[in-house]
């Protein structure tokens, strides 16, 4: 059985994802709710449970992903001078989920890694994660008669990820990592195919990270902290 996020929770992580944006340059806690601060290359900040067995797990559930605009951001976009209706906003943020759950999902069961299974187990971890803060650049509503954009970027966000054991609930790893998409250098036309591409691979990178990060913390029967 899935859980879901509560509506606490999802509102502690939007502030805390915008504390964090606000105060990048800021030394993250060395521990956090029990959990010991590790380096992972290409994620901003990371953390573990010390002595953490990652090797008795094999498959995971991965939760219904939580999206959140930007407090900041504005929804009458700058480009297309058309403010975007709560069923369009709504529409953005579930197709992202989608295809962010659908990307975690392959990244992370591809080339024998853990089998994807909706019921919890002793061998079964959870990852629960929000994408929040969430600024696309521009937004295509496909509608007739709307001006062509051009951007260098499809926009930014941040993702907050935890790993729990499915049957205890022990939080395992915590991770918060903001990201910007691609910047080509050049001005492209920015549609929803665009915007779609972008956010794959933005997802993909976090995905085969994290992946990567537990196969060696797996591999190692543990996980320990950084120096």
């Amino acid at each position: 059985m899935k859980r879901m996020w509560s509506p606490v929770f999802v509102l502690s992580v939007a502030c805390l994802a915008l504390s964090f944006s606000a105060s990048a340059a800021k030394k993250p806690p060395t521990e956090w709710d029990g959990l010991t601060k590790v380096k992972i290359k290409g994620i901003d900040t990371a953390y573990v449970r010390p002595g953490a067995d990652f090797s008795i797990y094999n498959k995971i559930i991965i939760e219904p992903i939580h999206v959140a605009f930007h407090k900041d951001w504005d929804k009458e976009s700058t480009f297309y001078k058309q403010k975007l209706t709560t069923a369009q906003l709504e529409d953005i943020k579930t197709r992202l989920a989608k295809l962010a759950e659908e990307t975690f999902a392959e990244q992370f069961s591809k080339d024998g890694g853990p089998q994807i299974v909706t019921e919890p187990g002793p061998d079964v971890l959870r990852f629960s994660s929000a994408i929040v803060d969430l600024w696309p650049r521009a937004v295509d509503t496909q509608e007739p008669g709307r001006n062509y954009v051009f951007t260098t970027s499809a926009g930014s966000a941040v993702l907050f990820a935890e790993l729990r054991d499915s049957e205890t609930d022990q939080l395992i790893g915590r991770v918060l990592d903001g990201r910007e998409a691609r910047n080509s250098g050049t001005m492209r036309w920015t549609n929803s195919v665009e915007n779609t591409a972008e956010a794959r691979a933005m997802v993909r990178d976090w995905g085969r990270i994290l992946r990567k990060r537990y196969d060696a913390i797996k591999e190692a029967k543990g996980a320990a902290p950084a120096q």
